[in-house]
């Protein structure tokens, strides 16, 4: 006996974070990368346009121009791809510095019409001092 899997493919899908809780930007790295992913179907090419946005103004807020490269755009997903990545740039600080600022991410118009967006649209990232990295850092000297 043989068992076949059918894959519903036929239909465009539904883009969605591939973080499904804060996403964390350490911030000795210059670069965030926020993944996405399409589930329930792969047929055609999606897009899908993003924003970056503060959140409020609060003093955990990052500030784009200061914490953040505020960024938007849009997110192509090639016939049968499954994956894309968004590229945010954290600027840094003085080193010595901790980090704890969040900004948000929005996810809005996909295209064509049968292609969903998840219903958590909007993600949290969050930029966070690298503890590991600076113990490490510090352990040097």
């Amino acid at each position: 006996m043989t068992r076949v899997t059918i894959i519903d493919d036929d239909k465009p899908g539904q883009i969605y974070f591939e973080a499904t809780k804060n996403i964390k930007a350490i911030a000795s790295e210059a670069i965030c990368e926020v993944k996405l992913l399409r589930k329930n179907g792969s047929d055609g090419v999606v897009t899908v346009d993003f924003t970056t946005k503060p959140l409020d103004d609060s003093e955990k807020t990052a500030s784009p121009g200061v914490d953040y490269v505020h960024k938007e755009g849009t997110v192509t997903f090639k016939h049968q791809e499954m994956s894309q990545t968004i590229e945010i740039e954290i600027l840094q600080k003085d080193s010595g510095e901790d980090r704890d600022e969040s900004f948000g991410i929005q996810l809005h118009h996909i295209t064509p019409e049968g292609a969903k967006l998840s219903k958590n649209s909007y993600k949290v990232i969050n930029i966070v001092t690298d503890v590991e990295g600076k113990k490490k850092e510090e352990a040097l000297i």
